[in-house]
Parts: structure tokens; C-alpha cells; sequence
């Protein structure tokens, strides 16, 4: 049956010895803050743990610091998303398998800070139309 080859493809890929790629992404910024689990360091995990592991990192660039900075600004009034759903569970149901130019495999799994658009109105439709 097609979903079973599908299911047991799912379960070989998860028992890949590869490393786990986490990048937190700033809004719709293309480049974030990238952190390698190695094999065996992710396993048991969340992601929100590995999440708040990359956001205590002190040994950061100027760089690294400008693109957590704005982590941080978003995460304010945000909230941190992963496929457009918040980041819970197993690292691994958000990852998706990649390859180095080598052709070395890894897990990568993007996580979005993002907060609500700026500007609009707050309140009811309502008091809007009555001008209150």
C-alpha cells in the first residue's frame, strides 16, 4: 500500500545519525540565528528547549547580536512559529531533510518570530462605525 511505503520512508528519515539545523528567523528576514545540534544533544527535546538554547547564546557576533535584537523586538508582542504553527513537540515533525554541497545530510527546521502587523485599529467593527 502507498501509505505504508510512505510511513516507513517517514521513520527511516527520522532515524538518520544526521545533525540538526535551528534557525530563528526575525519577521520575514532572510537570514536568522543558526544553531547545529549535533546527533544525540537534540534527541528528547523540544523544540522550544533548543529554541531558548539558541536565544541564551552569549558567544555571539555583532552580527549575531543585530539579527537577535530583532528576535527579541518581534518576539515582544509575537509569538514564534514554525510551519504557521507554534513551536511544540518533537524538533523532528517540523524537519525537513537537506544536503550539504558535499552531500552531507542534515535536518533543517526554520522558526519565524513574528508579531502582529503594525497600525489598523484595535477594538470592535462596531465602535468604529459608531465613532467611539
Amino acid at each position: 500500500m502507498m501509505v505504508q511505503v510512505i510511513e516507513e520512508k517517514d521513520q527511516e528519515r527520522r532515524k538518520l545519525p544526521v545533525p540538526l539545523v535551528v534557525e530563528i528567523l526575525p519577521g520575514q528576514a532572510a537570514e536568522g540565528l543558526l544553531e547545529v545540534f549535533e546527533p544525540g544533544t537534540y534527541e528528547g527535546r523540544t523544540l522550544q528547549e533548543l529554541v531558548d538554547v539558541i536565544l541564551a547564546r552569549q558567544d555571539l557576533s555583532v552580527e549575531e547580536r543585530e539579527i537577535l535584537e530583532d528576535i527579541l523586538l518581534q518576539m515582544e508582542r509575537g509569538v514564534l512559529l514554525c510551519g504557521g504553527r507554534p513551536i511544540e513537540g518533537d524538533p523532528l515533525d517540523r524537519a525537513r531533510v537537506e544536503e550539504t554541497d558535499e552531500g552531507e545530510k542534515y535536518y533543517y527546521v526554520a522558526v519565524r518570530a513574528l508579531r502582529p502587523q503594525e497600525g489598523g485599529f484595535s477594538g470592535s467593527w462596531e465602535s468604529a462605525v459608531r465613532g467611539q
